[in-house]
Parts: structure tokens; sequence; C-alpha cells
């Protein structure tokens, strides 16, 4: 009787609390942190290095970055380890490994060098190549814990309520750049738990001469020892390849995956000839439709059950299908996949349509680039930290109730 009294008042003091105004609250920003892309080749420097060091060690020690194969386009590996920089930050307090949920810290890396003949940047200006490493770093719950709480002091010291703009680059170090009090606070904040000693799992995107082919492949960190990634969907192979034609960035055109994914929510069809798409083919249409919005919410695939390419693709493929078939995002059974959220869903990113770019989160170029299954990935751990904020609130409320139903202020 007195357990469901109680977990009734929990339960009425959590509304309570959700609805309370003045209490901060966790936005897209807030979760995904993207760092401005500096202009001038000096400036480099002022982004966070893998030799930065950190927790047990370099953010990206030099001794596991060497199991990747060239990533840059045929480039040096210790040439690209000198201009990889972190152009992201990512919180998650449940990424979802094996049936186990690891609170992580996760970094985008990027080589950032002077633009050359032939980029979209003005020459001599500094860009970000389209080749990529996340790092994965699992804490404990109660470091994770101790993290958000040190987070949550740096970002009162902004004064900037981030709760109800898009994911883009972080409004607070767009503002000050990246030698400002938040992001000199963010660094020293994130060197307490980011290094060698938390150091989980290492991914890349690899480039190809010609920017018409990668290769995605990674592997997990233990005891200093790396063990490769089974890729999900490709029959157990540990890195999977993708390659479409130079003629068009507009289409998928003469494309093919190696290996290909198996089973359902299968983008196929659209990545190997999206000219081939037909408007009289409902049935297709509409089961391309739904494997769109299915890969793109985290609700429904995570890493463990979507493979890499169909995930880095799906922002172009759904942008190229739900453009050319009018109204089929509009139909119930592609409607029912897709991620709903309360936050603000618009993507700000640029290149959105175009069938040369792969990336989820970075740049290209300097152009900023967001998948949507990254936006629907942030808001999802939002969401979640804002719920668990609210009940530990609304359960310390609760437990400093006194019997003559007086609050107890020292037990807050």
């Amino acid at each position: 009787m007195i357990r469901r009294l109680l977990q009734s008042v929990v339960c009425a003091l959590t509304c309570l609390v959700a609805s309370t105004p003045g209490l901060a609250q966790w936005g897209m920003n807030d979760v995904t942190i993207v760092y401005p892309l500096p202009s001038l080749p000096g400036e480099a420097n002022e982004l966070i290095s893998p030799q930065e060091p950190g927790l047990g060690g370099p953010w990206l020690p030099q001794k596991l970055y060497v199991r990747l194969p060239e990533i840059n386009q045929g480039e040096a590996k210790n040439s690209t380890y000198r201009t990889l920089r972190v152009v992201a930050i990512r919180l998650d307090p449940c990424f979802r490994s094996v049936g186990t949920c690891l609170p992580q810290v996760r970094l985008v890396w990027q080589p950032i060098t002077t633009s050359t003949y032939g980029s979209s940047s003005p020459l001599g200006e500094l860009e970000a190549k389209d080749a990529t490493i996340h790092s994965f770093y699992t804490l404990e719950p109660a470091a994770f814990q101790a993290l958000l709480n040190d987070y949550e002091r740096l970002r009162k010291l902004s004064a900037r309520d981030l709760s109800d703009e898009p994911l883009q680059v972080h409004p607070v170090l767009e503002e000050q750049g990246p030698d400002g009090p938040f992001a000199q606070g963010l660094r020293k904040l994130m060197g307490k738990y980011v290094g060698a000693k938390t150091l989980w799992r290492i991914t890349a995107m690899k480039t190809f001469v010609g920017s018409d082919q990668w290769a995605f492949l990674g592997f997990n960190v233990s005891d200093g020892t790396a063990q490769d990634i089974v890729i999900p969907r490709t029959r157990g192979a540990t890195e999977q390849g993708f390659r479409t034609s130079q003629l068009t960035q507009s289409d998928f055109s003469s494309g093919v995956v190696t290996p290909a994914p198996q089973g359902g929510d299968n983008l196929m069809p659209i990545l190997q000839n999206s000219r081939l798409l037909r408007a009289d083919d409902p049935g297709l249409l509409s089961a391309l439709g739904k494997a769109v919005t299915n890969i793109e919410n985290p609700k429904i695939h995570t890493p463990e059950t979507m493979d890499c390419v169909s995930c880095h693709a799906a922002q172009a493929a759904g942008s190229v299908l739900f453009q050319r078939i009018a109204g089929l995002g509009n139909l119930p059974q592609v409607m029912k996949g897709r991620f709903k959220s309360d936050l603000p869903l618009q993507n700000l990113g640029q290149r959105q349509n175009n069938t040369h770019v792969l990336r989820a989160l970075g740049y290209v170029d300097r152009d900023l680039v967001l998948s949507r299954r990254v936006i629907n990935e942030t808001a999802n751990v939002a969401e979640k930290l804002n719920r668990d904020a609210q009940e530990a609130l609304a359960t310390r409320l609760a437990n400093s109730l006194k019997p003559d139903g007086q609050l107890d202020f020292s037990a807050l």
C-alpha cells in the first residue's frame, strides 16, 4: 500500500516537474555538439587533436589508429593522423551492445587541411576531408552521471538556452570560437572522462581517389587489443564497401554494395539505380519508403541490426525516393515507422540530396552535413536525459516529504 502510494507520488511529482517552467532542459545541441570549422590554416590546432591528453592516455592513441587502413584517398596513415581533428562530440546514456546499455561519449574525427584545386572551398582555406573516424568511450554509470553534472554546470555558464533549437553548429561555439571559454571548458571536462582508459571502439569510413567509393570497418578495444567488428546483415564480413557512378550526384547509378545487405528494410533497389524507380510499382515503393523511415528510426534499428552502407546511405536514398515519388512519404505504412519527437527535427545540414555524400555527421569540404538518422538519435537521447532528470528530481522530492506532509529541505 505504502509502496503504491509512493509510486503515485513520484509519478505526480514527475509530471509536475516536467511542466515546471525554468527547469534546464536538454536540447539537441546539448547532446550532439558540432564544432565550427575554422577557416585559416593556423587555426586548425584550436580543434582537438588525437594526441590530446586524456584519461589514461591520448584521446585517439596512435598504436590503435595504425590498425586501420589508409582512410583518406590513399594518403599515408601518419599524414592523416597528424591532421585529424574532432568535429563533433556526442553523448549517449544508453548505447546498446549485445543487450547491454553502455553510457558513452562518442567523437567524430576528420582530416582538416587546406583546400586544393577541385574543392568547393575557397582555395587555401581549411576544409574537412570526407574520411572519418569515430571513437567510442564507455563509462561506468556513476562516471557518466558525473560527466553530465559537470557538463550541466558548464552549460549554465554560457547562459544560453538551446532546448528549442534544431541541431546545427553549436551556437555558443560558433559565437565564442574554438578557443573561447565554452570550448576550453568542454575540452577540459571531456579530458577527465575520455582517453585510452575508456576507449571501447574505433570505426572508420574510408574514401578512395575519385570520390565515388567508400568502405566501412572498425574494431572493439579490450585490454589494449583490438577485435574486428562483424557488420550486421553481411554474413560475417568485417568490411563493407559501396561504389556508385561519378556521372551524377542527384541519382544512384551503377551502385554496388559489397557485400550486399541481407534481410528486410533493404535499400538495394535505390542504391543500384534510382532512375529505374517507377510510380507504377506501388508495392516496391511502399517497401522502400518503409525501409528508409525504419532505418532512420533509432527506436527500430540500432548499429546491431543495420549494416553500415544502408545506415549511411539512407539520407540521400530517402531524399531521392520521396522527392521523385510524390506523396509516398505520407502513406500510412511509411509514416508508421517515422521517428517522432517534440524536439525540432528539421535538417539544417547541406547536400541532403547528394548521392555522393554518405556522411552522417560532420563536414564535406566546408559544408555541414547532418543525416536524419543522426538528428533522430540526438532527439531520442535528449528526450531520455530529460525524462531521467525529471524522474530523479521527482524522486528526491518524494523522499524529502516528512510524515506531516512538509518538505525536508535537507534531503534535497
